[in-house]
């Protein structure tokens, strides 16, 4: 053998070593990119199921400050109600005692020559009971003298009087008026003056 051919020879010797690391170092980055790539898409469908989730978070949180105010508002509703409920039950009470105190101011009206100590007694219950329902916040009203109003008054006829400044206005009470925290729980039951000038008829 020359000695051409035996460096031809170790040349080929020392070069495949070469193209074979090559080929192993290419299929190495190869697959590097390959799984590079399939965490990349990992990490995008990750984050698209974070985003996913994200949204269905916020759509709950926003469904339970919904039912939240719903539930508030409801409450409230039902407060209002209950409230307004022992307010009617109250006043269908108090003036349901009204009837009675009315009785003691008939019977007080009507004496007569009755005994004194009688009329004495009759007048002490009738004052504590007057207190009794005003500390139950009832205050009753005389509207004598008033300009009649519907709102507050309850026409039980008229009468024909003499002067024309008392034309619709409140010349009798035959029942007095009764006030809630201000508001009229029953009007007055009254005689309004009519006079013969005319004017504004009661209503």
């Amino acid at each position: 053998m020359s000695s051409e051919q035996t460096a031809s020879q170790s040349d080929a010797q020392v070069e495949e070593p070469t193209v074979v690391d090559a080929a192993e170092a290419e299929a190495e980055v190869t697959a590097e990119v390959v799984e590079l790539t399939q965490e990349q898409r990992r990490i995008e469908e990750l984050e698209s199921e974070i985003e996913t989730m994200g949204h269905t978070l916020r759509s709950y949180a926003e469904r339970v400050d919904r039912m939240r105010a719903e539930f508030d508002a409801s409450k409230a509703r039902i407060q209002r109600e209950h409230e307004r409920a022992i307010v009617g039950d109250k006043v269908k009470a108090v003036t349901g005692l009204l009837g009675v105190l009315d009785d003691l101011d008939q019977a007080l009206a009507n004496t007569g020559d009755a005994d004194g100590a009688f009329v004495s007694g009759v007048q002490l219950i009738q004052k504590d009971f007057a207190a009794v329902l005003v500390g139950l916040g009832l205050e009753r009203f005389d509207p004598t003298g008033e300009p009649f109003d519907p709102e507050r008054h309850e026409a039980l006829t008229v009468m024909p009087v003499p002067d024309a400044a008392q034309h619709n206005t409140v010349v009798h009470v035959m029942k007095q008026g009764a006030l809630m925290d201000d508001k009229v729980v029953r009007a007055a039951t009254v005689v309004v003056g009519k006079h013969a000038g005319g004017g504004e008829p009661v209503n």
